[in-house]
């Protein structure tokens, strides 16, 4: 009873619901493959009302968000009244709570159209899918994102700032979609392998397997670009062990479908194809516990605490790693398959070679990341940095880079030398000019120099394919060579971008211009606050052609976290990316320099030649403060202060605004003479103010300074419209492998042999 009397009920409800009915699922799919098949409507009947309880479930968090309902734990601790309200609702995923719940929202809804895609395998596919749902279940009744506070806050936390961005309303939803897909081709491979039936599977999981592909590369892409547009470090990709627990399965992911590929048109890689999915969702899981159990809390500054779910986790694992390794052991040498009768020269032999090529990447990074645990017992644990990651994925990118330039123009029989490089004369004609012109533009590494003509000879082959296919078939069978178009673009984008960027870090002072490489850079001011926009900085650019334009990065203090924030300022030429990241900003001060001194009434401060008296507070500032803020809008104080000069006393009223959202501006007031004075602070415990008094000494104007990183990101566009042309390829072949997949009923089945 203690339990539930903390609990918010109606959600703590619906997330029991979801437990019952999840579980009423597996009994009644469990009946079904006992030979009760009356089973089989009350198993769809419990998966129905399991979805439903999700879905309320998932839309009583957002109420309680939308409404800030601060009494719930979860909300307060991850919204505030200051979030505009789409961060509100951003903050159902901003915790581990809310991100395991969407999760199994995704995943609860995906598994509706699964059950009739699953065609005759449905009661063993949805059984052992609806266990991966149940494990986010356990989890989430464990460790409930509807607890109660014993008492309400007048506000909440506040969302992490770094968190406040456009993206953060995107990327996690779609990365939970492609984490919750992985699910499914899994599940169709423990299927066939329990039910010993070897036909048919592949054929029904590719379109999945395409799609999970699909959305987690949206994901990543989506991920590199917050990081590049919004952190300021200059970068898309860091190898964090976060970033890289999407990347392993999405690589686990891309060889699973190009050997199920290879097992529809060819009967090959049926064994393989099963090790793939389980990869693919294992590591799934795997990256899971490395994120969210505390392991890597000193590794990664993307991690979540531990919530004291690691036990949960490692359990969650312990079953399906002993499902899949139970099953492959005891089944896959029955699994038939054919003998590998392609000669070197052949797509069959091409594509064995690039997944093995894939897997070998996967397994690299998946080292890597876990290099924190596996050094855990050593005396000084450590994790690896990006240098690794690129130094042993450079040679693997080579070889990928080849295999794309040839496959295209292999056949299933082979292909004498002669004839393929005959085919490939054009491709290859393209391949030595793209070469010789990065020769031109500066690159000279041997290995780049191999890299680009590699990278060159995919795109070319690639594209003359896509070209030649869609003439032929049309556009929709031509999905897997478009996509690899996207690859040997992006390839030539990562070289570019990172092995070429240059540029410099710079002190500006205000009104002074200053030359860095072809541009002239002059700070001209910082701007303040607005309605709709953070404090800026504003840079004048001119380039040696005589253009100009103004750059605008931002480096502001966030109100609740008191935490420095910096926004980059991009430029996107043609052909580079001019990248403006705020290091430091020295505001300098007027000529007499800066006092600042707290003052309890009655008392006095000296500046130079002149006394300030702080007299009183002044709260009808703005004509009445209380009804202002009960109206809801900012209480404005002023500060009476008397100040003697030369014998004459006058008296001034700087301004001291609070806004409900936390927010605090100062006005300041013009002193007699000249010079300044500001609140910047108001002790309420002794009604005691804080000010700050400028050019009233005798020091120097010390001018206001920002220190920018400005760099060069040369082609670093063809990252991005290279992803595009990935993720096209990938929809058009989806919803080809789709449409065959909706004909296989119709099909006459296979003996199992």
């Amino acid at each position: 009873m203690s339990y539930l009397a903390h609990l918010y009920l109606p959600g703590a409800l619906t997330l029991w619901c979801a437990l019952l009915f999840s579980v009423a699922t597996l009994w009644g799919y469990a009946a079904v493959l006992r030979g009760d098949e009356s089973a089989r409507s009350f198993a769809r009947r419990a998966y129905t009302f399991f979805a439903v309880s999700v879905v309320l479930c998932s839309a009583l968090l957002l109420l309680a968000l939308a409404r800030r309902d601060f009494r719930i734990e979860y909300v307060q601790q991850y919204s505030g009244l200051d979030l505009k309200w789409y961060f509100q609702l951003a903050a159902f995923w901003a915790g581990q709570k809310g991100s395991f719940l969407i999760w199994l929202l995704w995943g609860s809804l995906l598994g509706l159209p699964l059950r009739r895609a699953a065609g005759k395998a449905e009661a063993p596919v949805m059984g052992i899918y609806t266990m991966t749902l149940l494990g986010l279940v356990f989890i989430l009744v464990r460790e409930s994102p509807f607890v109660m506070l014993g008492s309400t806050p007048l506000d909440g936390a506040g969302l992490n700032p770094l968190l406040q961005d456009n993206w953060m309303v995107i990327h996690p939803p779609i990365m939970f979609v492609g984490f919750a897909a992985s699910a499914i081709p899994f599940s169709f491979a423990m299927a066939s392998l329990w039910r010993r039936q070897y036909d048919g599977w592949a054929a029904r999981a590719f379109p999945w397997a395409l799609g999970g592909f699909l959305v987690l590369g949206c994901a990543i892409l989506l991920g590199g670009y917050w990081a590049y547009k919004t952190l300021g470090w200059g970068g898309y990709w860091g190898w964090d062990p976060v970033e890289n627990a999407s990347l392993v399965p999405w690589l686990f992911g891309t060889a699973m479908i190009h050997g199920l590929y290879m097992e529809r048109t060819r009967g090959r890689f049926r064994r393989a194809n099963y090790v793939f999915a389980s990869l693919t969702f294992l590591s799934v899981l795997y990256g899971t516990f490395l994120t969210r159990s505390g392991v890597l809390a000193d590794f990664s500054v993307h991690s979540f605490v531990d919530l004291g779910i690691s036990g949960w986790l490692i359990g969650l694992m312990g079953v399906f790693i002993g499902m899949a390794g139970l099953l492959l052991a005891l089944r896959l040498r029955e699994v038939p398959a054919a003998p590998n009768s392609d000669p070197l020269l052949s797509r069959g032999s091409a594509l064995v070679m690039a997944t093995i090529t894939i897997t070998v990447c996967a397994l690299v990074v998946l080292v890597g990341t876990s290099a924190p645990l596996l050094t855990r017992f050593l005396k000084n644990p450590g994790q690896v940095g990006p240098s690794f990651y690129n130094r042993v994925n450079l040679p693997i990118a080579l070889l990928v880079a080849l295999l794309l330039g040839f496959v295209p123009y292999l056949t299933w029989r082979g292909e004498e030398p002669r004839v393929l490089l005959r085919k490939l004369l054009w491709p290859a004609a393209f391949a030595v000019i793209a070469t010789v012109g990065a020769a031109v533009a500066g690159v000279h590494e041997p290995l780049h120099v191999a890299f680009v003509l590699l990278a060159s000879l995919a795109l070319g082959a690639n594209l003359k394919k896509t070209i030649e296919k869609a003439r032929a078939n049309g556009i929709g069978r031509a999905g897997g060579y478009l996509a690899h178009v996207g690859v040997g673009v992006i390839l030539l984008g990562i070289l570019a971008s990172s092995a070429y960027d240059h540029g410099a870090k710079v002190t500006l002072e205000q009104g002074v211009p200053q030359k860095v490489e072809d541009l002239t850079l002059t700070f001209e001011r910082s701007l303040p606050r607005t309605a709709t926009q953070r404090e800026r900085m504003e840079v004048k650019v001119e380039r040696a052609d005589g253009t100009s334009y103004l750059a605008y990065p931002k480096l502001f203090m966030n109100d609740r976290t008191r935490q420095l924030m910096v926004n980059p300022y991009i430029r996107s030429l043609t052909l580079q990316d001019v990248y403006f990241s705020p290091i430091e900003y020295d505001p300098g001060q007027a000529a007499g320099g800066g006092q600042t001194a707290e003052l309890a009434k009655g008392q006095s401060m000296r500046a130079g030649d002149t006394e300030l008296r702080f007299v009183d507070f002044d709260l009808n500032a703005d004509g009445n403060a209380m009804k202002a803020m009960e109206a809801g809008g900012p209480m404005t104080i002023g500060a009476v202060l008397a100040v003697n000069r030369g014998g004459q006393e006058q008296r001034v009223r700087p301004l001291y605004r609070f806004r409900p959202s936390g927010e605090v501006e100062s006005t300041p007031a013009s002193l007699p003479g000249g010079g300044m004075v500001a609140v910047t602070g108001i002790n309420a415990s002794n009604g005691a103010v804080r000010l700050d008094v400028e050019g009233l000494g005798s020091a120097p104007a010390q001018p206001a300074k920002l220190s920018l990183d400005v760099t060069k990101k040369p082609l670093i566009a063809l990252v991005w419209y290279g992803l595009y042309v990935v993720l096209a390829g990938g929809a058009l072949a989806a919803t080809q492998r789709l449409r065959q997949a909706l004909q296989f009923d119709r099909l006459p089945t296979k003996p199992t042999s």
